[in-house]
């Protein structure tokens, strides 16, 4: 009995290393930056990671041809995107280690994507700001067999847009500076941006029928300039008729916060805007008689 027991133990043993033997072996490694580059488009560059798959050929048939499978997953759980296996490239593994950037991860050109997520990345080339998940699969070339898996969290960025600071809303100025300069400041985005981060002061007359976020919504700014790369403030020389007493006087102004592209960073702005919480101020004048005057 001992003899047939060591047998069987032989043979299954023997069996299992020959089909380890003859089997090939794929293994999927993928080191995803947790923060990659909000731009889906420049996820092949180095610093998003790097996506390996090592390769032992066996005596099997298998020829090395492999897709890759990608999926895409909100913190949910819930697909926003997948991957389409006719249009997916043909891999050819060599054995050892094969390298990929994560832009062969996430195959963003084979991405259908669904919903808002499909809308806002067609209007601003990346997803609105949260955490995600990201799927790949190793198929065979027609991906009913799977290789190997791994899924990676990632988050995009939403950072907490500048404080208007001055002029304060509610503030009132002085005519006889404002008619000279106005000077704006506020307070930087948090987290700086690793890109770099571009300030526009846009600034809106608030006319007599209108309320407030009325002038904010429809009106043309008065002002809509950028302010200098790495600075929180800027000086407006406005050339308006501060003094004139038959002039507006009443004004709201806010500052959109830009990427390095010229994008709105991905914020809590309902809007996706990237503006910040609007101010308003007026102007004080006196009249030619002395008193003070406020319209």
């Amino acid at each position: 009995m001992k003899k047939r027991h060591l047998k069987i133990f032989l043979f299954t043993a023997f069996g299992l290393g020959c089909l380890q033997i003859c089997e090939s072996q794929i293994k999927l490694s993928i080191a995803l930056n947790s923060r990659p580059l909000p731009y889906l488009a420049d996820w092949y560059k180095p610093i998003n990671g790097q996506m390996i798959i090592s390769y032992v050929p066996g005596q099997s048939t298998f020829d090395g041809n492999v897709k890759i499978k990608t999926t895409l997953l909100d913190f949910n759980g819930i697909v926003i995107a997948n991957s389409t296996i006719g249009g997916a490239n043909v891999y050819r593994l060599i054995m050892g280690v094969n390298l990929f950037s994560m832009g062969d991860a996430l195959q963003l050109q084979n991405l259908v994507l669904m919903g808002s997520a499909q809308s806002l990345l067609q209007r601003t080339g990346r997803l609105m700001a949260g955490q995600y998940q990201l799927n790949v699969q190793i198929v065979n070339i027609q991906g009913d067999k799977i290789y190997a898996e791994q899924t990676r969290p990632f988050f995009v960025t939403s950072y907490q847009l500048p404080v208007l600071m001055q002029p304060a809303n509610g503030a009132t100025l002085d005519a006889r500076i404002a008619q000279n300069i106005i000077s704006f400041r506020w307070t930087n985005v948090v987290p700086a941006a690793e890109q770099g981060t571009r300030y526009r002061v846009q600034v809106f007359e608030v006319l007599a029928e209108q309320t407030d976020m009325q002038a904010y919504r429809s009106n043309r700014p008065l002002l809509d300039e950028e302010a200098i790369r790495g600075s929180n403030q800027f000086l407006w020389r406005s050339s308006l008729p501060m003094l004139d007493s038959t002039a507006n006087n009443r004004f709201i102004w806010t500052v959109q916060t830009l990427d390095e592209k010229g994008e709105p960073l991905p914020s809590n702005d309902a809007f996706t805007q990237a503006r910040s919480e609007p101010a308003v101020f007026t102007i004080y004048r006196k009249n030619a008689s002395g008193p003070a005057e406020k319209k």
